[in-house]
């Protein structure tokens, strides 16, 4: 390709991703990049059908789990804190994750907020804090073993334990949240609206 030509295709992307942040659909450029990298991953993978896949169970736990459209799974402990994960839909189209990064016990986060960073060996992954408050537990077995996130996402695989603010907001944060049901529907919905038209 000419040099003129990338450049205008470089500029034609910026712009694109400019527009797209604009629209408040994305907190971030990193967050539009993973997505972006993830639907093209869907791509090259036509022949993949979500629905027939082999999945992680969902625990028996499940009428608690609640999941965030940035692929979070969160659930309240008997302690009241909220224990966080990346969904069993995410972990898959992840492929191949190298490590997993976060912010230190007793950090505050801020929910839609990154916390935390799932790197594989082709790119980075925001996590995102599907609720606000501290930092209180992490999940030290993922520094020498990140892959029981793709054995068992829902329990060993947990990644975090945020402490919430105050109730009140709590409430309010979870609220917004999906149940397992709701998100499953939500995540094919995404899945099929990244396939290419033909």
């Amino acid at each position: 390709m000419a040099k003129w030509k990338t450049v205008r295709v470089r500029e034609e992307l910026v712009n694109a991703a400019k527009s797209t942040l604009e629209t408040g659909q994305y907190q971030s450029l990193s967050q539009f990049v993973s997505e972006a990298v993830q639907q093209r991953l869907n791509e090259l993978s036509p022949g993949h059908d979500f629905l027939a896949e082999k999945t992680v169970e969902v625990p028996v736990f499940q009428e608690r789990l609640l999941c965030s459209a940035n692929h979070i799974w969160a659930l309240v402990t008997p302690e009241g804190n909220i224990r966080v994960g990346l969904s069993d839909f995410a972990q898959k189209r992840l492929k191949g994750i190298l490590g997993i990064r976060t912010e230190p016990v007793g950090h505050a986060v801020s929910r839609e907020k990154p916390f935390g960073v799932v790197e594989t060996w082709m790119f980075k992954f925001d996590l995102y804090a599907p609720v606000s408050g501290k930092i209180v537990k992490a999940n030290e077995t993922l520094k020498e073993n990140p892959a029981t996130i793709s054995e068992d996402p829902y329990e060993a695989g947990w990644i975090a334990e945020i402490k919430p603010d105050n109730p009140i907001t709590l409430e309010e944060e979870l609220r917004d949240l999906m149940n397992p049901k709701e998100y499953k529907i939500w995540a094919i919905k995404q899945r099929h609206f990244a396939e290419p038209r033909t």
